[in-house]
């Protein structure tokens, strides 16, 4: 039976051009995927499979086109399910995209409609403990997949509660748990991964980091090696002449508020500190300014598109973030660092917080953790080095050439000693200091980034200097960073 909404009497020629749309997101190539899937829908716009793939592919796209509206991609997916109901696949994406949104209640609803008739569904388990996890309701995840795995024996289930474990602090359990996945070849390729990575990280907990390491280093041999970030256009379009000449938005920006840095630097902390002030909100890590960045010619930019660029963020946090009573909107996508020059001319009075942390321990904490097939230096140690001198360079670009104003933050200072450090953040805001935010740990926000556990918990210092239990297997990254 043919899925309904698709035409079973598809040409050769549009089944392959799918099954290439397929393969070029699978390897990360979103942006190369899009047009294609574009196309494919105006050639068949009740396709189930690719408005799903075309739905996924917009997902990091969170702007909303009006007030009330939802985003492309979960328009598309909530099309796809309106002609193929009941699709467990089709809901968990759904799920998947109305989580990132915020929109946590949209998320449950989809993945309950999936447990009604599937109730160890493995997807929808795995994404519906995250969301309990992220809520603060661990034990209800705990409750949830272990339910499932008594029901149905599958990998994915297996990771889940490995993953569960590390935030319960019962590593043994999650080593029992993801271990017998190891040896098992047949199984697919991204659980295997996985179950390297959550091994590392509890052999980690348990302190046997020899063991953690090298499980560490298999996961990331098995995403394949990719060179660093090449950031020499950014310091050619950016130069002291051309950022002179750039011309500066005629509105207020100031709404507007980006903590950067390195990935795993502190910025998921810095955001819940933040948007624990009453007048402050986060909106998580927004796409947004990485797509205005490559919608124009930066060396050719005029004042209209100067104003057109900075209405366009603006209006996006303004949609996400309707209450009037909320002066500054947060967005920590992290390698916002890379538009630093360019929100200051499209966003005039926005601010900017640079999250520090030390090289060694920023490096190793990447590696360390499974990002996407969208990052790509994250799998080899000496590559993450790289990507951070380099990031390093152009941020002394920023700061010293161009003069762009940034607040810096780091992390060992932070966490060493918070109060003095959080008064300086706020102040940079230019807001009054609030208590709330020396306990960001009790926000009721949803947290859904890999620094869920830590932002769970008062603030501490446990994860300073964590580079030197690795020491003996890290000394081309340290040979790197040794003027760092």
């Amino acid at each position: 039976m043919p899925v309904p909404g698709t035409n079973p009497r598809l040409t050769p020629v549009f089944a392959q051009a799918r099954q290439r749309a397929s393969d070029l997101i699978n390897a990360g190539e979103r942006d190369a995927a899009i047009p294609l899937l574009r196309d494919l829908l105006k050639q068949q716009p009740r396709d189930v499979i690719v408005l799903r793939l075309l739905g996924n592919a917009l997902s990091q796209n969170t702007v909303f086109d009006r007030k009330g509206s939802e985003p492309e991609g979960i328009r598309l997916l909530r099309f796809a399910d309106q002609l193929s109901p009941n699709n467990p696949e089709l809901l968990c994406d759904i799920a998947t995209q109305c989580k990132v949104l915020g929109r946590t209640r949209d998320a449950h609803i989809a993945l309950d409609r999936v447990l009604s008739f599937a109730p160890a569904y493995p997807r929808a388990v795995r994404i519906k403990a995250t969301l309990l996890q992220s809520g603060n309701r661990v034990d209800e995840a705990l409750e949830l997949v272990r339910a499932a795995r008594a029901t149905k024996d599958d990998p994915a289930l297996a990771v889940s509660l490995a993953q569960l474990s590390l935030h319960t602090k019962a590593y043994r359990e999650g080593v029992d748990a993801v271990l017998p996945l190891v040896d098992q070849v047949g199984i697919d390729k991204n659980r295997r991964q996985e179950a390297f990575y959550v091994l590392g990280h509890l052999h980690d907990k348990l302190g046997e980091y020899d063991r953690a390491f090298e499980y560490f280093t298999t996961a990331n041999n098995m995403r394949g090696k990719h060179p660093a970030s090449d950031f020499t256009p950014l310091f050619e379009w950016y130069s002291k002449e051309s950022f002179a000449r750039m011309p500066t938005a005629s509105h207020d920006g100031s709404r507007a508020t980006f903590v950067v840095g390195m990935p795993r630097s502190g910025t998921t902390l810095t955001e819940m500190i933040l948007a624990a002030h009453p007048k402050v909100a986060g909106i998580g890590e927004s796409i947004k300014l990485n797509t205005l960045g490559s919608r124009h010619d930066i060396q050719t930019l005029d004042q209209r598109q100067a104003d057109e660029l900075g209405a366009e963020y603006r209006g996006m946090i303004d949609a996400a973030v309707p209450d009037t009573s909320i002066v500054r909107v947060v967005d920590k996508m992290p390698e916002n660092y890379m538009y630093a020059g360019l929100t200051t001319k499209i966003l005039p009075g926005s601010r900017i917080i640079h999250c520090k942390r030390d090289a060694r321990d920023t490096c190793l904490s990447i590696f360390f953790q499974a990002f996407g097939p969208w990052m790509k230096y994250d799998r080899d140690i000496e590559t993450v080095a790289e990507q951070y001198l380099g990031y390093l360079r152009l941020m002394e670009h920023w700061r010293e050439t161009l003069g762009v104003p940034m607040h810096e933050s780091s992390y060992e200072q932070l966490t060493a000693d918070p109060e003095p450090n959080i008064r300086a953040m706020i102040e940079h805001l230019g807001l009054r200091f609030d208590k709330a935010c020396l306990e960001p740990h009790k926000t009721k926000s949803n947290v859904h980034t890999a620094s869920v556990a830590q932002v769970r918990s008062p603030i501490y210092r446990s994860s300073n200097q964590r580079w030197k239990n690795y020491e003996k297997h890290i000394g081309p990254m340290l040979d790197l960073l040794a003027d760092v």
